[in-house]
């Protein structure tokens, strides 16, 4: 099976079959309780999670968690109440969770290979893939590995007992069916936000007919910021969503069952997962989650003075379910206080975290919990008309239909609607305005699907002579949140694999060497390049970070080896760098060893010993004249014995589209890169550069392509760039025989959309465009001490005093 069809496949299909069994197995041992088929599901994936956990936490890897979720699940699938046939089934349920599914795959179904959204976006991905795939080796403890970027992200984040229940379950994922852990990664999070869809159409159906409960659940799902969370790859937001859902699906049904007990006990297992997910995060949910099921089993009762309460009675489950819950969670209580107290630092609303706002450009407003933003990027306000119109007033009735949702629930006695509601609101309540604007917008997140889910279930019961306009006005804010999500899945990027595979090959090229310096800010190379001691210098957590001749800040920028000082670089064995017409070469003692479509490989060798280091490199050239005071500088006070060596390059011919002449309107300005532009419509810009002599060149383009850029030269296009880049960095169109003289080129960002897939209406950027004689072999020229002053004036990459 290809790695396409293991993505889109194998995370809902084994996390359904797992979950279908474990909660077959639960309500098998809680005797007679027979729950709904489609409850089977949620209550499933909670205990999946709980059923892994410990393991983890005491360090034990992933063949002990596989062990027990498959005996668990192949008992309660021999064992079934009733049977499998009977129970496999999940109805409209199980269709609005597959639906779901297909709405966050998207990304990954359109494309037609494996990927995973929001590259290059927040790219905490990275870090969860990292995590993740510790967790199947070693379990929450920090294992005996080598020094590199990725031990020290995974010493940082389990030292502060960072939320681990996502990715102990992605971890046991990947290691049950072999496979890698970015392939499943947007499989995963789509079956999260599935299994809380599949519990949401189960809560309603009191005032709804079960088709319209799975309308409605998938419609809540869709909510706008919910689906692009999901997108930048929130695994512990939806994943935490999907627990809550469950538990309030859970909590719902405890309220009409007859057994307490038993209904304690399922109300644990979905906490318990809940605290696995996300910690002390969970805890103002369950908190509110357990005041509102009290109250909804007083409004099913009707037993409304206190003396009917029959409080003797609630006393024993409640206890049950409370040390339950406790025993359950022994592994995040353990770590509670250490990871609230981050939390506390990072994302309160005072000190240190006040003014946090991660991938946030401003604070969101509270409005957004509506699901609607008719604009591709939810950081942003709506100001284009009608779209800000049109968000104002699907905001407005979305809100407003909230009061005859609540209405409408405490007259039929609905109580799922009414917890779910009543837990989010309160949490907003209480926690919102005590968090950071980074905090909040998860907080919104994990709210927006509740009042979706209460609005248009108000629309949905509504019966008689006004049913048409209800169901009229129900699908026209419907059809608001998706086509809020249509145009935020249109700007999605997704993860550009051939560049990640690129680097998995080079570090199986040095497989257990290093410390390899990659010299690109790339945050997945911790991940794809784990097989070699891959050290990430513009990391925030590295073991050494980069070390500049000029220091400035330097995270998320790009910067050429000749910018970093010359112990700098010497320290590492092993340099890769990104190929690059304007790529500075490395020192004279470092040969190129490895090579593929995207980086090269550079071994230092034992000889020559490098002195002293002149760099020459310049923005778009890796050459320039060399200096005689800078040469008199260098030779200055040389040991006996040293000598000169040069780095020549070929010239490169370049051009600025900003600078063209037929550049469209829309192609505005880069703030931080000066001469690229960002390709805001589609259009082209040319111009022309001329070779001296006649032979193979590489033509190049500079800047970031979540749309295709085709390049043409004398009016026939020769290639194409395409896929989200790393800061700064270069991609090969194409490698043609030129004759000498000028040349027409030409780069176009065309109309029209080729496919379904993310990023065809993305904003890209572009820099230069160069033409440059394709490589030949080694340039580095020796040149003895007493001829120093014959390089003055000379072009090259750098010169250096070295000693052989």
């Amino acid at each position: 099976m290809s790695d396409y069809l293991i993505a889109v496949l194998v995370p809902p299909l084994v996390l359904w079959a797992l979950a279908l069994g474990c909660g077959l197995a639960l309500e098998r041992l809680l005797g007679g309780l027979r729950l709904p088929s489609a409850l089977l599901l949620p209550l499933g994936l909670c205990v999946s999670l709980v059923l892994i956990f410990p393991g983890y936490a005491a360090g034990a890897g992933d063949g002990l968690a596989i062990g027990l979720l498959l005996a668990v699940a192949l008992a309660g699938l021999i064992f079934a109440r009733g049977g499998l046939r009977a129970r496999i089934n999940p109805g409209w349920p199980g269709l609005a969770g597959v639906v779901v599914y297909v709405l966050y795959m998207l990304p990954v179904i359109a494309y037609g290979h494996w990927t995973w959204s929001g590259y290059d976006f927040v790219n905490d991905s990275g870090f969860e893939m990292l995590l993740a795939e510790h967790i199947q080796g070693y379990g929450t403890v920090l294992g005996h590995i080598p020094q590199s970027t990725g031990r020290e992200f995974l010493k940082e984040y389990l030292a502060t007992a960072y939320p681990l229940g996502s990715q102990a379950l992605l971890g046991t994922l990947g290691g049950l069916t072999g496979t890698a852990i970015p392939v499943l990664y947007q499989g995963y999070i789509s079956s999260l936000a599935a299994f809380a869809a599949v519990a949401l159409a189960t809560i309603s159906t009191r005032i709804l007919t079960p088709r319209r409960a799975a309308f409605v659940a998938f419609v809540a799902l869709a909510a706008n910021l919910t689906y692009q969370y999901a997108l930048q790859g929130g695994i512990k937001e939806i994943g935490l969503l999907a627990a809550v859902c469950a538990a309030v699906a859970l909590a719902r049904q405890a309220i009409v069952l007859a057994r307490p007990y038993a209904a304690a006990m399922l109300l644990a297992l979905a906490s318990a997962a809940a605290l696995t997910l996300y910690n002390a995060v969970a805890v103002p949910y369950l908190g509110a989650l357990l005041l509102f099921t009290f109250f909804g089993a007083i409004l099913v009762s009707r037993r409304w003075r206190p003396r009917e309460w029959r409080v003797l009675s609630w006393i024993g489950p409640l206890a049950a379910g409370l040390g339950l819950t406790a025993l359950l969670a022994i592994p995040s209580l353990i770590t509670f206080q250490t990871f609230f107290q981050t939390a506390q630092v990072g994302q309160g609303s005072t000190g240190v975290g006040a003014t946090q706002y991660g991938q946030l450009l401003r604070t969101l407003p509270l409005s957004q919990v509506s699901g609607v933003w008719l604009a591709g990027e939810y950081r942003l306000p709506v100001i284009p008309e009608p779209a800000a119109t049109l968000t104002l007033i699907a905001t407005v009735g979305l809100l407003a239909l909230l009061i005859p949702g609540v209405l409408w629930g405490l007259r039929r006695r609905e109580t799922g609607p009414l917890l779910l509601l009543g837990t989010m609101g309160l949490v907003l309540l209480v926690v919102f305005p005590r968090a950071s604007p980074y905090a909040q917008g998860k907080l919104l997140a994990i709210a927006s699907p509740a009042v979706v889910l209460v609005a248009l279930a108000a629309l949905g019961s509504v019966r008689g002579r006004l049913q048409p306009l209800a169901l009229l006005l129900g699908g026209a804010l419907s059809l608001a949140v998706l086509a809020s999500d249509l145009l935020a899945y249109g700007y999605d990027r997704v993860a550009p694999t051939k560049q990640l595979a690129a680097i998995e090959a080079t570090a199986e090229r040095f497989r257990g060497e290093g410390p390899v310096l990659w010299n690109e800010f790339q945050e997945y190379a911790k991940v794809f390049g784990r097989a070699a001691r891959v050290y990430s210098p513009f990391e925030a957590l590295t073991p050494q970070q980069v070390v500049l001749r000029v220091p400035q800040y330097f995270y998320g920028h790009d910067f050429d080896l000749d910018q970093e000082t010359l112990p700098f670089v010497e320290t590492y064995p092993i340099v890769v760098m990104r190929r690059s017409p304007a790529a500075s070469r490395p020192p004279a003692n470092y040969r190129l060893v490895y090579e593929n479509a995207y980086y090269e490989g550079w071994r230092r060798q034992p000889s020559p010993v490098v002195l002293r280091h002149l760099p020459e490199q310049r923005t778009y050239s890796a050459t320039a004249a060399i200096a005689c005071s800078a040469l008199h500088g260098l030779v200055r006070g040389a040991p006996p014995g040293s000598e000169l060596v040069l780095a020549r390059e070929p010239r490169m011919y370049w051009y600025e589209p900003l600078y063209s002449a037929d550049r469209p309107f829309g192609w505005g300005l880069v703030p931080g890169q000066p001469g690229a532009i960002v390709a805001n419509t589609p259009g082209h810009a040319a111009g022309t550069l001329k070779v001296p002599a006649s032979g193979r060149y590489a033509v190049w383009v500079q800047g970031d392509f979540p749309r295709p850029i085709q390049v043409y030269v004398d009016g026939r296009r020769v290639g194409s760039v395409s896929g989200s880049n790393t800061p700064n960095q270069w991609l090969q169109a194409a490698t043609l025989r030129l004759r000498a003289g000028p040349h027409h080129v030409r780069v176009v960002k065309e109309a029209g959309r080729r496919h379904f897939g993310p990023g065809e209406w993305g904003i890209g950027t572009v820099g230069a465009v160069a033409l440059k004689p394709a490589r030949a072999g080694e340039r580095l020229v020796t040149v003895p001490l007493s001829r120093w002053s014959s390089l003055c004036g000379t072009e090259a990459d750098w010169v250096e005093l070295v000693k052989p």
